[in-house]
């Protein structure tokens, strides 16, 4: 990554897998983060994960083609295995990204988009409970997850695949982004 970028995998509460971009990533550094994504994928066990991109500047045009091929030539192995994805954006520009990957490759998982880490551990938490995977997400729990903050936000922006259901307050379905009635 260039200076200041960098991505880490945080495993110590499998399985939930939290991932962390920030800065501006370079290309290498990028397919590294998509290789160590596969490795987790071809582990063939059910996890859910937190995606915290919201110290991440951009990524290029390359990045988001390849992060398109990555999702298309995984979509087995995530349909298999990965529960659900639980964004953490902060950034306008960053979910725009997210929505314009999404546009070309919808998640097969269902996902949330959330401003903060403690929301969406908790909401990648419930799919677990959801997925019968209870001692896992009683144990998460019971490892310190923080507690979520009490706000008067709009609810979590969620999409589920498997139902189509997206909420009325989509800002990708709004933008015309998202798979919606007609499409």
């Amino acid at each position: 990554m260039h200076p200041g970028g960098t991505f880490s995998f945080d495993e110590s509460q499998w399985p939930l897998l939290v991932v962390k971009l920030t800065g501006e990533p370079s290309s290498l550094a990028f397919e590294d983060y998509l290789a160590r994504s596969t490795q987790y994928l071809q582990r063939q066990e059910r996890h859910v994960c937190v995606f915290d991109v919201s110290a991440l500047q951009i990524l290029s045009t390359e990045q988001r083609q390849r992060q398109v091929e990555w999702l298309k030539a995984n979509e087995v192995l995530m349909s298999q295995t990965l529960l659900g994805v639980s964004y953490v954006v902060t950034s306008p520009v960053i979910r725009l990204t997210l929505g314009v990957i999404f546009h070309f490759k919808p998640p097969r998982a269902p996902y949330a988009f959330h401003t903060h880490l403690g929301e969406a551990r908790e909401w990648a938490v419930r799919r677990l409970d959801e997925a019968g995977l209870r001692t896992s997400a009683e144990r998460i729990r019971h490892m310190g997850m923080p507690a979520v903050e009490t706000k008067t936000e709009a609810p979590p922006k969620v999409h589920n695949p498997e139902s189509g259901w997206w909420s009325a307050t989509s800002v990708s379905r709004r933008a015309g982004l998202g798979p919606g009635p007609g499409r």
